[in-house]
């Protein structure tokens, strides 16, 4: 227990709960521990140990009732800070008041400090179906003086993700990074969130004539992939990429993985060439579709791509099985096989 005690004190709670339980005299208590008979009458008189506060019980103010009502009215009501306060007080009611007798003013009064506003409670994503895909570029350290770029697209409703990377971050790139994603997602995708990235989109573009001002022509070619496949294109807020949080986060994990964002008493890795940083990249991607999430109730992305209940899926049907399964073999290393991986699958069968 912290003890608060005043500096000039000559007892500590312990002596002075002693000296009310003593039936010794007064002045074989203060030769005894050393200290005044008036200390050992002033707490013999208490029932606490505790020191009491030394301020006055009558403080003396040099403003009328009239003032401290004011002053406390301009906090409350206007929640102005207390140098704004003494200016008002000063050049409207008394120019003697002094910015110490307003302080002391609020601290009677329990007001010395302002409220802190209440912080916005942090939004979730809206529940969605499978085939609500969040699609950003993640930056890559250069590397041997070249820029390459992570295409890293997630599913939204179970985790899936998918990721390419390109030396280039153009239109034409997102667009074929998209027509591969479609070719190897097994489900209907409905919806795309993006950010307003020139790969994405023309909604800013200034070099485009009669273009709505702050909204897509439609002509730009991801546009036209999302129209000639049915799907929605969705665009962030500007200036607001937790609008896209769930992939912004998953580019975290990327970077956190190639030691961009070092923790402390971590070292940051280091690679050959592209080949080798691109190897691990896909390897984490990899080893993360079939890492049980909390998220989804402790299943793996590729369990719940495989059995995902919702709509728009299925599940459960003997073909979806097998596209299921072909598509397992297709992504296994060369040494493994896709029965390696029917134990993500439970309920796939043998056909």
């Amino acid at each position: 227990m912290e003890l608060n005690l005043h500096a000039n004190a000559t007892t500590t709670p312990k002596t002075r709960a002693y000296i009310q339980r003593s039936k010794k005299s007064v002045a074989q208590l203060a030769a005894e521990l050393g200290v005044s008979e008036t200390t050992i009458y002033r707490w013999r008189g208490r029932t606490t140990v505790g020191d009491r506060s030394h301020r006055p019980n009558n403080l003396t103010t040099s403003l009328s009732a009239v003032e401290e009502r004011a002053v406390c009215e301009l906090r409350t009501s206007l929640q102005l800070p207390l140098d704004d306060i003494v200016e008002v007080m000063q050049r409207c009611i008394n120019a003697k008041l002094s910015r110490s007798a307003i302080h002391r003013c609020l601290q009677r009064n329990g007001i010395s400090r302002l409220a802190k506003p209440d912080k916005p409670k942090p939004g979730i994503f809206e529940t969605a179906s499978i085939g609500f895909i969040h699609i950003d570029v993640k930056y890559l350290p250069a590397l041997q003086r070249r820029t390459s770029y992570a295409f890293v697209a997630i599913d939204r409703a179970t985790r899936y993700v998918f990721v390419e990377i390109h030396s280039r971050r153009d239109g034409a790139t997102a667009t074929g990074f998209l027509k591969r994603f479609l070719a190897d997602f097994p489900h209907e995708v409905h919806t795309i969130l993006t950010d307003n990235g020139a790969e994405f989109t023309d909604r800013f573009a200034v070099d485009k004539k009669n273009k709505p001002v702050g909204k897509p022509s439609g002509d730009h070619p991801f546009d036209q992939l999302c129209k000639q496949r049915g799907i929605q294109h969705r665009l962030t807020k500007p200036y607001h990429p937790q609008t896209n949080g769930l992939v912004e986060r998953f580019n975290r994990r990327i970077a956190e993985a190639i030691g961009r964002e070092q923790k402390r008493g971590s070292a940051r890795r280091t690679f050959i060439d592209h080949a080798d940083r691109d190897a691990f990249i896909a390897k984490f991607v990899h080893d993360y579709n079939r890492t049980r999430l909390k998220c989804l109730g402790y299943l793996a992305p590729m369990q719940a791509l495989a059995n995902h209940t919702g709509p728009n899926t299925k599940a459960g049907t003997h073909n979806h099985k097998c596209q299921l399964l072909r598509m397992l073999e297709r992504r296994a290393p060369s040494t493994r096989s896709a029965t390696a991986y029917e134990s993500l699958l439970p309920c796939a069968t043998a056909h």
